[in-house]
């Protein structure tokens, strides 16, 4: 670019003088933070020390500087190349000639991390801005991400097969923990980025060099792959493929927002409040649906439980199991940390979890306790609190007092007698008619003293313990807890 077009200022953004190029840039950082809430007086730019987010901080301070905000520059120290310490100092350096207050953080990227090295790298570098900016007090983050970037990702989405809603590329504003982070110069092709450091960058740092990491054309990495061969490759042939690919992530952004607006209001109309299980799916209604709304509103309720989403042949192997068992067949995905159920008509997220203690566990058949009053006693290693709660009749107290007590799992074959009158029944046809999944029916102790059945969770009493006016009324109290019913 030609001496004379130079701004007649070194300060980009200032005067008339400024080229087109400048004009682009400066107008896109604008419009990303003209969209920022009214209250704001600080954020912060990530700076790796590359071209890219070295161009940002520099047209970021004086745009900061024109509003009055307080910038911060962060740097993420990954420590994967042997020259990420000249990686920081150079990002250090840049951030003293234009007067920012610099934060640095090391982190420690597990390389035998499943997702692989670039996805644990990509986890712990926004968690430590998350960190930073929290410690600065600051909301908002700036990113350098440009056109060759969001090309990048819409392409390795592709080729990972993903959908409508995951090929749509970085968005230009996104939320985490938090923290907002701003990308304005998503449409802006790195070749601009590159020509604005030639032509202005010596003006504003003139002892700054960009940083080069070799990992971006690395074939071993896939990003490396996709920039050093596969991308040259297409655009011998298809030059403007960087504008169609852009174009394309924009508009499957789109179709994937209509889509998720019909998912939306299917959803509401097949889902419903069932404590404890929070919001729960009708099946019968769902089954009305088309099979790929089906899916849609799957896993929209899957993801509405901050879920990630199952294989697309385990979700459908879920809808196969809902369109072909019986009402009555018991359904189970186990999916994360979580099972998905079905009970009757409903489709419920189980985050209980197997019968084990918080270390993992298996929590212990059977527990002794003594009363001596309390108003209720913790059972560790059964994961609740069994409660002695006052009542105008039930178990007499001295009784209670009279002997040890001890909490047991189900085993078969036990009875309880619930009323005077009545005969014994099964547990298993007791708690069918209390609603109780069979899941749920193993989560609950029974307490006997000695051989006696004196209670069982979720169900009430045994008539033939001896009882008072005033009695003992028992409850349990799971730490986790789940279909109980209070007797």
């Amino acid at each position: 670019m030609a001496d004379s077009r130079r701004p007649s200022s070194p300060e980009p953004g200032q005067g008339g003088g400024a080229s087109s190029l400048l004009n682009a840039l400066v107008s896109a950082l604008n419009e990303a933070l003209d969209a920022v809430p009214p209250d704001l007086d600080r954020l912060a730019v990530a700076v790796s020390g590359g071209p890219d987010s070295s161009a940002l901080a520099m047209l970021a301070a004086s745009a900061a500087r024109d509003r009055g905000w307080a910038l911060h520059v962060f740097h993420v120290h990954h420590g994967l190349h042997p020259q990420a310490d000249d990686w920081a100092h150079v990002a250090s350096c840049l951030a003293g000639r234009l007067g920012l207050p610099f934060k640095q953080t090391r982190v420690t990227v597990d390389a035998s991390d499943g997702r692989g090295i670039e996805a644990a790298a990509r986890v712990a570098r926004y968690a430590a801005l998350g960190d930073m900016a929290r410690a600065a007090g600051v909301r908002h983050i700036l990113l350098g991400h440009h056109q060759d970037d969001q090309v990048e990702t819409v392409m390795l989405r592709l080729l990972r097969g993903a959908g409508l809603d995951g090929v749509g590329g970085m968005a230009a504003e996104s939320r985490l923990d938090g923290i907002d982070y701003l990308r304005p110069w998503l449409m802006v092709p790195r070749s601009r980025i590159v020509e604005y450091l030639r032509e202005y960058g010596p003006a504003l740092a003139p002892d700054y060099v960009p940083v080069t990491d070799p990992s971006n054309l690395d074939a071993r990495y896939a990003r490396g792959a996709l920039r050093g061969e596969v991308l040259p490759a297409i655009e011998r042939t298809w030059p403007g493929y960087r504008s169609t690919l852009e174009r394309f992530a924009r508009l499957a952004t789109e179709s994937a927002q209509v889509l998720r607006e019909v998912a939306l209001a299917d959803l509401e109309t097949v889902q419903e409040h069932v404590p404890p299980y929070d919001h729960c799916v009708r099946v019968s209604a769902l089954l009305e649906l088309s099979e790929a709304r089906q899916t849609l509103v799957l896993r929209l309720w899957l993801a509405e439980h901050g879920l990630t989403m199952p294989s697309e042949a385990r979700l459908l192997e879920l809808q196969r199991q809902l369109q072909r068992a019986a009402r009555d067949r018991q359904i189970v995905l186990q999916h994360e940390a979580v099972h998905v159920r079905r009970f009757r008509d409903w489709l419920v997220i189980d985050r209980a979890g197997d019968r084990s203690t918080d270390d993992g566990t298996a929590s212990a058949d059977a527990a002794g306790i003594v009363w001596a009053g309390e108003a209720d006693i913790r059972v560790e290693s059964h994961g609740g609190t069994l409660q002695f709660l006052s009542a105008a009749q039930g178990i007499d107290p001295q009784w209670l007092r009279g002997g040890p007590l001890s909490l047991g799992w189900r085993r078969g074959r036990e009875r309880l007698k619930v009323g005077p009158s009545t005969p014994s029944r099964s547990l298993k046809n007791l708690y069918q008619e209390r609603g109780i999944p069979s899941w749920e029916r193993e989560r609950l102790p029974l307490v006997y003293r000695g051989d006696i059945l004196v209670y069982a969770a979720g169900l009430g009493i045994d008539a033939r313990v001896p009882q008072a006016e005033p009695g003992i009324r028992l409850n349990w109290v799971a730490d986790r807890p789940g279909a109980t019913v209070v007797s």
